[in-house]
């Protein structure tokens, strides 16, 4: 739903006269410049208080949180802010440039750490790709059904007389709703309920460094395996050069 909203925020005048009116300037630029502040404080204080909790909490805390920091759009999106007196740059500023930038880090840090400890030793930046492509994936994938839900609504986001009539629903319901309902039950299938600083895999109860130790005996074996031949035909060639000398 993040497009509808992005043509909510810089509708004109004429598209919507009663909307924010966002400039690109201060929608893009300045919101960026906030939201790489929030980033940097997301960051201290997930490492001061949330680095010692298990993997489960810290997922579930940071997925709610994020649920929850849409209200702020939807209040925007219902002009409530407008009646109590709150301009909508000031709110925006304060509500949604700065929860969704604080809870989409506080949500990628465990998601990066569990993707780490899940790459074999070795095999590290294969693993990291691996997870950034998936991820990429799904963020294409969901922007398309995002953009399919959007036509699907009838929603009428550019020209005279937009309608976003049916937007505060779909972020009820895709933003809100189906994290929660979604994500929190998935986060309690598939994430192991342990600590971030412990291991998720032993790779030595895996066995993985038997196999690479074999690996190696068999290079080494084959490089001997080569040295004894070379050296071998060296002699027999110096036996050769003798014979011929004689």
């Amino acid at each position: 739903m993040t497009s509808g909203l992005s043509y909510f925020y810089t509708a004109n005048s004429q598209c919507l006269p009663n909307g924010p009116q966002f400039s690109y300037t201060f929608y893009i630029t300045l919101t960026g410049i906030v939201g790489s502040v929030i980033h940097l404080i997301a960051v201290m204080l997930y490492q001061t208080f949330m680095s010692s909790w298990k993997y489960r909490p810290a997922l579930i805390f940071s997925m709610v949180l994020g649920s929850l920091a849409t209200v702020v759009d939807l209040i925007i999106l219902m002009r409530w802010n407008v009646a109590i007196g709150i301009p909508d740059k000031v709110f925006f500023l304060l509500g949604s440039a700065t929860f969704e930038n604080l809870t989409n880090i506080l949500h990628a840090i465990p998601m990066a750490a569990i993707g780490a400890k899940l790459a074999p030793p070795g095999m590290e930046s294969a693993g990291i790709a691996y997870s950034a492509s998936i991820g990429t994936f799904c963020f294409m994938v969901t922007n398309l059904l995002g953009s399919a839900i959007l036509k699907w609504s009838g929603m009428k986001t550019v020209g005279e007389d937009c309608d976003f009539d049916s937007l505060p629903s779909l972020i009820v319901v895709f933003q809100i709703l189906v994290p929660i309902l979604v994500g929190v039950p998935a986060i309690m299938l598939f994430i192991p309920n342990v600590h971030q600083t412990e291991l998720l895999i032993d790779w030595k109860k895996e066995r993985w460094y038997e196999g690479e130790k074999e690996s190696e005996y068999e290079t080494s074996s084959i490089e001997d395996e080569e040295e004894s031949i070379a050296e071998m035909n060296g002699k027999g060639l110096g036996l050769q050069v003798e014979k011929n000398l004689v």
